[in-house]
């Protein structure tokens, strides 16, 4: 039976060759010792495993594979704080230590402290460029890209943009890096900056279609509509079924004043099996711009069968109003109103057709309507002049003067 000294000595030889000289140093006890841990921990049994390792460590200080081995086994235990402090202890024994920095880094990743794990990763790679086939590598990466989402989360987006860029220079080719930077950059304005994250990233990846769309959206935002335009039907050509390109490539065309190719375009989405309230309703709203308001009102319909919403139910009272379907008109705007986002609108709109009807009691029925636009920005000097209007009517005030 081989004792235990022969056991001390057959883990120094097989340690040296893998840790270098420094283990060579340690004292055969403490090697013993470590060895116990070892086999207590390859049978979970990560007590009385630690208890040996500590033995290990404190039999010989310079023991860098006993700390290391309290880090796991601290790990196991869910105590995360001395795990930290067994990893440090054992690289500040041994300084070219990377599988203990890499482990260390490993924990803090898991612990979500990301920044901090990127430091340890990084020394890896300075002391084994291509440690564990490139595991160190990678994991640096996307220590870079998690601490960049929680700066984008929380709004600081320069910051977001900067652990981007690091994670494009552990990996230039990873084109979903390059889309989050330039997303970050864009958020943060900064939009020469976003554009080529995000050119970069469809010259990677010709088939990204998020980034060919959020493309032109910058464009878009930016009043760049001829590039606007191309990057939508880029993204349209990559994925058919995007509605919110189709969408925002129409809304492109309404911008620079060409509702028939919104139409089209929104023709095309239906075509392409895209028949959902969003689509029919710009759909409604390309038409209307035409004046196409039978087409208009058709849409919108769809719209609404898709699902009910106040967007569609506003549009088809305002479709209504202008084909002189007053009663219709009113039951749309009514239910439209009862929505937050379009009530102001809607009671607008009501107040129009209640003043195109005339019918009885139709001025305190208006003016009622338009009241709930006086205090909006946006329709405030409309209202207060419908209002004006039909409290005091051209006609009564010249008769007033003439009788004076």
């Amino acid at each position: 039976m081989i004792g235990r000294r022969w056991i001390a000595r057959i883990v120094v030889t097989c340690v040296c060759g893998s840790v270098g000289a420094a283990w060579g140093q340690v004292s055969p006890e403490s090697a013993e010792k470590y060895a116990e841990g070892q086999e207590l921990y390859g049978k979970h049994r990560y007590q009385e495993a630690l208890a040996a390792f500590e033995a290990a460590a404190n039999l010989d200080g310079k023991n860098a594979q006993a700390y290391r081995a309290m880090g796991r086994t601290y790990k196991e235990l869910r105590d995360y704080d001395k795990a930290t402090e067994s990893y440090r202890m054992s690289v500040s024994v041994k300084p070219d230590y990377a599988a203990a920095f890499f482990e260390l880094g490993q924990l803090q990743y898991t612990l979500r402290k990301y920044d901090e794990a990127q430091g340890n990763f990084a020394q890896v790679l300075k002391l084994e460029p291509d440690f564990q086939d490139g595991k160190a590598r990678e994991y640096l990466k996307v220590s870079y890209l998690k601490q960049g989402s929680l700066y984008f989360r929380q709004r600081n987006y320069r910051k977001a943009a900067e652990e981007y860029t690091k994670a494009s220079n552990v990996d230039p080719t990873d084109a979903t890096t390059f889309y989050n930077m330039g997303l970050a950059y864009w958020k943060g304005r900064s939009f020469s900056e976003a554009i080529d994250a995000l050119s970069t990233a469809v010259g990677l990846d010709s088939k990204y279609s998020k980034a060919h769309k959020a493309l032109g959206d910058i464009y878009r935002s930016t009043r760049k509509y001829g590039d606007a335009v191309k990057a939508y039907s880029n993204a349209i050509d990559v994925d058919p079924k995007m509605d919110d390109a189709y969408i925002n490539l129409a809304a492109t065309y309404m911008a620079t004043e060409q509702p028939d190719k919104a139409a089209a375009t929104l023709r095309r989405a239906v075509a392409n099996g895209l028949t959902d309230a969003k689509i029919y309703s710009a759909l409604g709203f390309a038409y209307a711009q035409q004046k196409s308001w039978e087409n208009a009102i058709s849409s919108y319909k769809k719209s609404l069968a898709a699902k009910a919403n106040a967007e569609a139910r506003y549009r088809l009272a305002v479709a209504y109003f202008e084909t002189k379907e007053y009663k219709t008109a009113i039951t749309q705007g009514t239910q439209a109103a009862k929505d937050r986002k379009f009530k102001v609108p809607a009671n607008v709109i009501l107040g129009d057709v209640y003043e195109a009807l005339k019918n009885e009691g139709w001025k305190e029925k208006a003016i009622s309507h338009y009241k709930v636009g006086v205090n909006d920005r946006q329709y405030s000097k409309y209202c207060e002049d419908k209002i004006d209007r039909i409290k005091n009517p051209m006609g009564s005030q010249e008769q007033d003067s003439t009788s004076k």
